[in-house]
């Protein structure tokens, strides 16, 4: 993919990632959403122009990591990010496993 091909495809995604947060998809899912948008509009290109080979396939790669990267502010990727892997986490055992108390021997 060229640089003409990125930021148009680029453009297109964006504005579907737009389109997915205004239809509510929770921004826990945002850098999941992002990836695959992305890897459907590289996708796309890549069959419209009708270009899958072997010698093309790292360009594609470059695409899509560019792609998604250009997409992922719309989620605010590091916020949804880190808040998708806090939820999962369960909290660590030891001193900072017991809830807080405000003196002695609450």
């Amino acid at each position: 993919m060229n640089a003409e091909a990125i930021m148009s495809v680029s453009a297109a995604v964006v504005a579907l990632t737009q389109l997915a947060k205004w239809a509510r998809t929770p921004d826990s899912y945002g850098p999941v959403v992002v990836m695959i948008l992305s890897l459907i509009g590289v996708a796309f290109w890549g069959w419209s122009q009708n270009d899958f080979t072997r010698a093309t396939s790292f360009g594609y790669f470059v695409g899509w990591i560019t792609v998604t990267t250009a997409s992922a502010g719309i989620f605010g990727f590091t916020r949804a990010g880190a808040d998708a892997v806090t939820k999962t986490m369960s909290p660590p055992s030891g001193a900072g496993g017991s809830p807080t108390g405000k003196g002695i021997g609450e």
